[in-house]
């Protein structure tokens, strides 16, 4: 995927001047992803998601502000993971906001704004504003409804999909092009414990 700033982006949200700057997300992987901070701006009647060094933006064309820091943060608090970075999440609310406008009857959208404020309510405030503890709360306070069951369907295909947070969680992804996991990964697994030897049979010869 390519991250590309239009002329408009770069004059509403004061990266550099060019004619065109073409970020690749391989090529800044070990930096800026990893960044937190990613913060929700309104430029020019345009909703946009901004990396906290600039280096990526994302164009939101059916969301509010407000509403789309909310879903950031709510997609974060309900699967965080510290070592992945915001642009993960900002492309969960991207994909959330692409099928809002997709909808011609508003529905979609309709039911992510009705779903803020009882998110807010819930949290007693905004859920922007409280501590992890309380979004944990206001949360489990609205897992029944609709809202919380769209949203939460949605962030487990759209960042669990991509191909870099496979990368983060160590997962080398698709091997049959390149023969097979038996010689490509199969024993690579170490980021959970070896099995007793109990766990499987014994060979047989």
């Amino acid at each position: 995927m390519t991250i590309v700033f239009e002329r408009k982006a770069e004059r509403a949200l004061g990266v550099p001047r060019s004619e065109r700057l073409r970020l690749d997300r391989r090529r800044f992987l070990a930096s800026s992803l990893r960044a937190l901070g990613a913060y929700v701006v309104a430029a020019q009647g345009v909703t946009w998601i901004v990396g906290a060094d600039k280096a990526w933006a994302m164009e939101l064309d059916a969301f509010e502000p407000d509403l789309a820091e909310t879903l950031l943060q709510m997609t974060r608090a309900l699967y965080p993971h510290d070592f992945l970075g915001d642009v993960y999440y900002a492309k969960v609310v991207e994909d959330l906001d692409a099928e809002a406008s997709g909808f011609e009857d508003k529905s979609r959208l309709a039911l992510m704004r009705d779903g803020m404020a009882a998110l807010n309510e819930a949290a007693g405030g905004t859920f922007t504003s409280a501590d992890d503890a309380q979004k944990v709360e206001a949360l489990r306070k609205i897992q029944d409804t609709p809202f919380f069951q769209a949203v939460r369907s949605k962030t487990v295909v759209s960042l669990y999909n991509q191909s870099e947070v496979w990368t983060e969680f160590g997962y080398e992804g698709p091997v049959y092009e390149r023969g097979g996991y038996l010689f490509n990964g199969f024993n690579d697994l170490n980021w959970l414990p070896d099995p007793p030897a109990d766990a499987s049979p014994p060979v047989q010869i």
